[in-house]
């Protein structure tokens, strides 16, 4: 299609709009902007006709024309003139300006051997001389950007350099091209999850394809086909004319290098051999983490022949980009068997190097590291079929020396390795591993079947025997477990926990176990969480049938894939002690990461709500439980048989019946959505945001900024936004419930019912067909609420929970051990006031102490008073008082006496010994929580005075 016949194809404004951002010659800095805010007015149609127009060969005034040498940071997005070529073309260009810039290129080359040669010595002072010289005599590129960053992110912690620091944010940190490399340098940043991310990063075409490009380059180098690499080199030449010159390099598989003169003899330079082991030698090879940290980084030298063919093993083995692993070329089967060799499961678990490279220095680090012997395990799987036998010891000790497997592994081959292993304990890790990466419910099923026979025969059914049993020797396969055996995968272990009640008893005390393992209390917090929820539900007597739900696993692994860049940016985006760093998050990024995630939360196909409502209420039990279930109740009835004897009577009955069905339908089909154009009446209105929603938002990124100042790590923080996102959710679904509540009347026809219908019956049938109208609207209005509970957030998903239920559970479980306690409720009391997510569980342990101290010595037969109050303005607050009676037995002033003496004792070891500690767990409470006050505890006349202040989000 020619560009005229694309404008076409657009309406008159946007073809307006779109020329004068072609035509605007001193725009190109802006272009990509204009153009971004004309695609988002478009249809899908549209978009593809502006795509033609852009990628157009004929000359574009608002193109910007790439510099060999830019002196400018050249990361980001502009419009560049579309080069249509073959690879072959493409390397004559490059060749021809190659051979005009000759002699700076080999300027380049020297270079960037003094900054390597002065990084390797540990000399930063000279590396950043030298870089500033080589930008200031030949200018900017990737890989001088990769060489910047890799100095920032090994500085010692705590320490920076003000020259590195302004050289990183003169490229700009905002910048897609430069924050993600930041992040996949960095320490604390999992590998395999950044890759993800940038791999996955939103296609927008002509836009953002520059952006996009460089982005890989650190991550995924490689291409697979002459096709594929024409596209990168037309994309990279943009950035400078060095980085083409090293891709070209470090993909030679593809093309005879030795054809293009100047390419080759500049690529021959590059990368010194006798330079890279001292490279590697600034990796500590005594840490076991130094080769991840350097795989991590080794897109620095991308240049050096020994970094090709390290990254020919590592992103083809130890990767999570794709679910299956790729064939490869001939040229690379022949470079990893050199490289290789013919290793066995026994050679990765020794004490000398298994792999059959020269180098020594790298043989050491991948020796002591686990990065490698992940991708060879999963090569050796692979290249195998599965069709292997496995030593028991090798492979549980193979299991400690191995990063990220169960993200990794061949599927196919370890599912035929699982089918042929005659151990138990061998299958068990290899179903274990297949757990997270399939997505196969057989390998589930076979799992938890293993599993099941494991822990009754060896354990006595208990699980955490099973996992405390391996700790000691193979705390890795402990940990496996652990991480596997959520709630739902509890759920359906029937023979382990049979009753719904034992679920949450088996899932806390894997949280105890884990808390001794990792001397971590924070899993102390989850076990007391897991049980405060089962305890909330014992008293509420609910079965929660999940109708609404989101798989978390797999929204966890949408995030990370679509959103951890954007969320890295937010709350990374200068750095972990850093020169300018700062732990005020930008709160615009979360506000928008939050938003994307709950528009994703709700419209998901695969994990979304509306998946949900689509499989389990549309497509399941809506028709049948409001119109099968009434209908049949009715008319198999016996009571209204004679009404239907009469023809008349039947003839309305089902007129009624017809309109009654269609008034369901079109619920069904137009209003149980997500709103959008396609279904503008669903009632689901994820991007509508209301005052409530706002400020349900505002919360999110206060926690989400406060988690992350409190750790300085992203990890675990898609839980809080699951939290979030189930809040939002819930403002949501309230409109669903009051939609239903609307059609009680609507859905009766109670017009045609009483006029039409009734007057049918035979005038002998009169008072039966009355009674038959009462029956039928009774049993619409009872299925209309007991369908108002569908809609809501499950229970087992950090329930909310109301202080008249806290106060009712925490009753129930202080009357287990003291039966005559009975609290009695104060008649003003505001208890329906709700709480949501980790709010409830201070409340409940503060709560907690207090009642069971009036339970243990105040007076029974007297009610304890109670008042629930919010006060309003910026910062709400929830505040609790509680006053009980003293026995008549006791004598005020001495029970005044030991509570000031409680208030004055020592603290801080309260939650280690039971008795008289109640106070002082407040006190400790209040100490460690800044959202937490106690403000009274004091006796007044006969009675004790108890004032709680809590912080509320929203």
């Amino acid at each position: 299609m020619r560009r005229s016949e694309a404008l076409k194809q657009l309406d008159k404004k946007s073809r307006n709009k779109l020329r004068a951002i072609l035509s605007n010659g001193n725009g190109d800095v802006n272009a990509i902007n204009n153009l971004d805010q004309l695609r988002r007015t478009l249809n899908r149609g549209q978009l593809d006709a502006l795509e033609v127009a852009l990628n157009s060969p004929a000359s574009v005034k608002a193109a910007h024309m790439a510099a060999p040498f830019p002196k400018t940071p050249p990361f980001m997005d502009r419009l560049h003139q579309p080069r249509r070529a073959s690879l072959e073309e493409l390397l004559r260009i490059i060749e021809n300006r190659a051979a005009g810039f000759r002699e700076r290129l080999i300027s380049v080359v020297e270079s960037f051997y003094e900054i390597d040669e002065a990084y390797a010595a540990g000399d930063i002072h000279s590396c950043q001389h030298r870089i500033h010289k080589s930008i200031k005599i030949d200018g900017w590129s990737h890989a001088i950007l990769r060489r910047i960053v890799l100095i920032r992110e090994n500085l010692p912690l705590g320490k920076e350099n003000e020259t590195i620091e302004n050289l990183v944010q003169q490229a700009d940190l905002k910048l897609i091209v430069v924050s993600s490399l930041v992040h996949l340098y960095a320490r604390d940043q999992n590998y395999l999850t950044i890759k993800r991310a940038i791999l996955n990063l939103a296609d927008r075409g002509t836009i953002n394809r520059y952006s996009r490009t460089m982005s890989r380059l650190a991550v995924q180098p490689f291409a697979r086909s002459k096709e594929e690499l024409a596209g990168l080199l037309s994309e990279v030449e943009n950035c400078s004319l060095i980085d083409a010159v090293i891709l070209a390099k470090f993909n030679s598989h593809l093309i005879r290098i030795d054809d293009f003169k100047v390419i080759a003899e500049v690529a021959n330079k590059l990368g010194n051999i006798n330079l890279f082991e001292k490279l590697v030698a600034t990796y500590d090879a005594s840490d076991p983490n130094s080769e991840y940290e350097f795989f991590k980084q080794s897109s620095t030298w991308l240049e050096y022949e020994p970094i090709r063919q390290y990254r020919l093993l590592l992103d083809n083995y130890y990767d999570t980009s794709i679910e299956h692993i790729n064939s490869l070329p001939d040229q690379f089967v022949n470079s990893l068997r050199d490289w290789v060799g013919d290793v066995k499961l026994c050679d990765l678990v020794g004490e000398v190097a298994f792999t059959k490279h020269p180098y020594t220095n790298l043989a050491k680090l991948e020796l002591s590291g686990r990065v490698t012997r992940s991708a060879i395990f999963n090569y050796w799987l692979y290249h195998s079929g599965g069709q292997i036998g496995f030593d028991r010891n090798n492979l549980f000790t193979l299991m400690g020396l191995t990063y990220d497997l169960a993200r990794t592994i061949p599927i196919n081959a370890v599912r035929t390795a699982a089918k042929l292993a005659k151990d138990s304990l061998v299958k068990l890790i290899l179903l274990l591993l297949l757990a997270k990466r399939s997505k196969n419910e057989h390998d589930s099923f076979l799992l938890r079947k293993l599993l099941e026979d494991v822990t009754i025969n060896a354990y006595d059914g208990e699980l955490v025997k099973l996992v405390e049993a391996y700790e000691a020797t193979h705390p890795y396969v402990s940990e496996y477990i652990y991480e596997i055996a959520t709630e739902d995968f509890l759920a359906k272990l029937n023979k382990l926990a049979p009753h719904r009640a034992d679920i949450p008893e088996v899932r806390a005390s894997l949280h105890e176990w884990m808390a001794r393992f990792t001397k971590d209390e924070h899993f102390l917090e989850r076990a007391r969480k897991v049980r405060i929820d089962h305890q909330l539900n014992r008293v509420r007597n609910e079965i929660d049938d999940h109708r609404i739900y989101v798989d978390p696993s797999r929204f966890s692994s949408w995030f990370e894939d679509e959103m951890m860049i954007e969320l890295n940016s937010a709350l990374t985006s200068t750095g972990s002690g850093k020169k300018g760093v700062s732990i005020n998050c930008d709160e615009t990024i979360l506000s928008m990461v939050m938003r994307q995630c709950y528009n994703a939360f709700c419209s998901n196909s695969v994990f979304g709500i509306a998946s949900y409502i689509g499989r389990r209420i549309r497509h399941g039990t809506f028709h049948g439980h409001l119109y099968s279930s009434v209908i049949n109740q009715i008319e198999k009835g016996e009571n209204f048989q004679r009404l239907s004897c009469s023809p008349q009577f039947s003839e309305k009955w089902c007129v009624w019946k017809d309109s009654y069905n269609r008034s369901i339908e079109e619920i069904i089909q137009d209003r149980l959505h997500v709103n959008s154009k396609a279904k503008p009446l669903g009632l689901l209105h994820p991007n509508a945001y209301t005052p409530q929603k706002l400020e349900i938002l505002s919360a999110a990124v206060k926690t989400i900024s406060t988690a992350f100042a409190e750790t300085k790590s992203v990890a675990d923080i898609e839980l809080h936004i699951i939290d979030f996102c189930w809040r939002l959710a819930e403002c949501d679904l309230i409109a669903v419930t009051k939609y239903l509540k609307a059609q009680q009347v609507p859905l009766k026809n109670l017009p045609y019912l009483n006029n039409d219908l009734l007057p049918s019956a035979a005038p002998t049938n009169a008072g039966l067909a009355k009674i038959f109208r009462r029956e039928l609207e009774h049993s619409v209005d009872l299925k209309l609420a007991a369908m108002f509970g569908w809609f809501k957030r499950p229970s087992i998903v950090a329930p909310k929970a109301s202080l008249s239920l806290l106060f009712d559970a925490i009753v129930a479980e202080i009357k287990d051990t003291i039966p005559d306690f009975n609290l009695q409720e104060d008649e003003n009391s505001n208890g329906e006031v709700e709480l949501v997510g980790s709010a409830y569980h201070i409340v409940y342990d503060s709560l907690a102490v207090v009642v069971a101290n009036a339970a243990k010595h105040g007076d029974c037969r007297r009610p304890v008073r109670r008042s629930f109050t919010i006060t309003s303005g910026k910062e709400k607050q929830l505040i609790v008082n509680i006053s009980s009676s003293i026995r008549p037995t006791d004598d005020p002033a001495k029970v005044s006496a030991i509570i000031r003496e409680r208030k004055r004792a020592n603290f801080e070891d309260a939650n280690l010994y039971q008795g008289k500690s109640g106070i002082s767990k407040l006190i400790l409470l209040a100490h460690n929580r800044q959202d937490f006050s106690l403000d009274q505890y004091d006796v007044l006349g006969n009675e004790v005075h108890v004032r709680l202040t809590y912080n509320l989000e929203h």
